[in-house]
């Protein structure tokens, strides 16, 4: 079984959302946004990412949940590159094909679908240090382990 580090999942996607966010909202000015509209387009999607990621009113109906079992003697840790592709399937990967699509039609949407990435990524940079740094995912069964 191959496993992955939580903690080091958010801090691999984190960087790359934030990175993918200012690409996105450069390439949205140079396609002919507004200043004044792709920067507030861009700053909105943050804000309401930002916020609603850690807030998410769906959380309610999930349940508790379950407590992390203890890692298996036999279980590996996946590479880093690993961890950060199966972090960024499927919300970085859509939201930056999203954003890409709409650069030729409407750069003000690229550009809040490029605040959007920035604050899917503060929202795992925060979450990333606020997690415990035991706790082991398996990608494909989404069990969680502690080590």
């Amino acid at each position: 079984m191959t496993v992955e580090s939580v903690r080091l999942r958010l801090l691999l996607i984190a960087p790359l959302r934030l990175v993918l966010s200012i690409v996105f909202l450069a390439a949205a000015r140079a396609a002919g946004g507004a200043a004044g509209a792709t920067l507030l387009a861009f700053a909105a999607g943050a804000f309401a990412m930002a916020f609603l990621v850690p807030n998410d009113p769906r959380a309610r109906f999930r349940g508790a949940p379950s407590e992390p079992t203890d890692l298996p003697a036999d279980a590996s840790v996946a590479p880093a590159w690993l961890h950060a592709l199966h972090a960024a399937l499927p919300s970085t990967v859509g939201v930056s094909i999203l954003a890409a699509v709409t650069l030729a039609f409407q750069p003000t949407l690229a550009a809040l679908l490029a605040g959007i990435l920035a604050g899917l990524g503060l929202a795992a940079a925060f979450r990333a240090y606020a997690i415990d740094g035991s706790l082991y995912v398996d990608p494909h069964g989404g069990r969680l382990f502690r080590k």
